[in-house]
């Protein structure tokens, strides 16, 4: 981190606590939070390539222990319901249905008793295959069959990817956070389909949650799922007939796995076009959640509720993740 960057980390810390300690302005209010990893390791969560989607288990503890500081943590359907309750009210939400959000996120979660839902992308359920940017990304972090990766990327006319040094570092880790940029608007569709190829080739472990622990967490109470479409990719570049596709049938398999799934959907787009609401609409979804946005406004549109994500470096210093929460509040709101 330049020291640029570390000034205004400590200024956005300062500034948080500042501006606490003068008036609360959130009662009344909701937010609805996204995260997507919870890792075992901070260190490895703290790395660039990683940071944006991952926290480590003290900062999500850390998260987890802010917040509760200064809203009441409660279930997503509670959250979305009209209120007037003194405190601000959060709800926390994960995308995709990560391995780690059992391991490591919900035992955090059990124990502080806050409830939490995760909208699953029901194609890689118990499967053995992974994320892009996952497969590629720690394929060549620990340097496996890095000959394999590129030459798979290569021939499918994509760009190469940066060789990793004999003792990867932040440098490199910077190095394959913007390669990722440049695959940003590649098809989803061909990205998942190297995905599934290079993660049989290098016998990654399955990246995604089981059924068994669905039904597990479920049980528990805490816990609720949802769904978030079959496979991974913005529905925007999709057709009608393939969305239509997407949200019934992950809608049907989450029906099909747990007793009571939200009824509620979560899109892949950070900011889903009127096209792609108006489809969603059409499948008989009530209620759909964005990838990205602010404050729950007073007056929203059912089918593109806002979330605000939630990052490593956010999520690890209470004074900066209320200086970023209230930044996230807008006139309207």
């Amino acid at each position: 981190m330049s020291a640029l960057d570390l000034a205004q980390e400590l200024v956005q810390r300062l500034r948080g606590h500042w501006r606490r300690s003068l008036v609360d302005p959130l009662p009344g209010r909701t937010a609805i939070l996204v995260l997507h990893r919870v890792l075992p390791s901070e260190a490895e969560a703290r790395l660039p390539h990683r940071a944006p989607w991952c926290l480590g288990p003290e900062s999500f503890e850390r998260l987890l222990i802010s917040l509760n500081d200064m809203a009441g943590l409660v279930c997503l359907p509670t959250a979305i319901a009209p209120h007037l309750a003194p405190q601000a009210r959060v709800a926390l939400t994960f995308d995709d249905g990560w391995r780690d959000n059992a391991d490591i996120a919900a035992p955090l979660l059990e124990h502080y008793a806050i409830p939490a839902s995760i909208f699953v992308t029901t194609g890689w359920l118990g499967r053995p295959s992974g994320a892009w940017r996952e497969v590629i990304g720690e394929g060549l972090w620990q340097r496996q069959s890095v000959a394999t990766i590129r030459d798979t990327l290569g021939d499918a006319g994509l760009p190469l990817p940066p060789m990793p040094p004999t003792h990867p570092g932040h440098a490199y880790s910077r190095a394959l956070l913007t390669y990722f940029g440049r695959l940003a608007d590649t098809d989803p569709r061909q990205l998942n389909e190297i995905a599934d190829h290079l993660h049989r080739l290098l016998d990654q472990p399955p990246q995604g949650i089981d059924p068994f622990s669905v039904r597990r967490l479920e049980n528990g109470g805490l816990i609720r799922f949802g769904a978030r479409g079959v496979t991974f990719g913005a529905f925007e570049t999709q057709s009608d007939e393939r969305i239509r596709w997407q949200v019934r049938r992950s809608l049907q398999e989450l029906r099909c796995l747990c007793r009571d799934p939200l009824p509620l959907f979560a899109y892949p787009d950070e900011h889903p076009s009127p096209r792609v609401r108006h489809i969603v609409k059409q499948c008989g979804v009530p209620s759909a959640l964005a990838g990205g946005g602010g404050w729950l406004p007073h007056h929203h549109d059912p089918l593109a509720l806002p979330r605000i994500p939630i990052s490593q470096p956010i999520a690890q210093s209470p004074g900066r993740l209320f200086d970023y929460l209230l930044g996230k509040l807008t006139l309207r709101d």
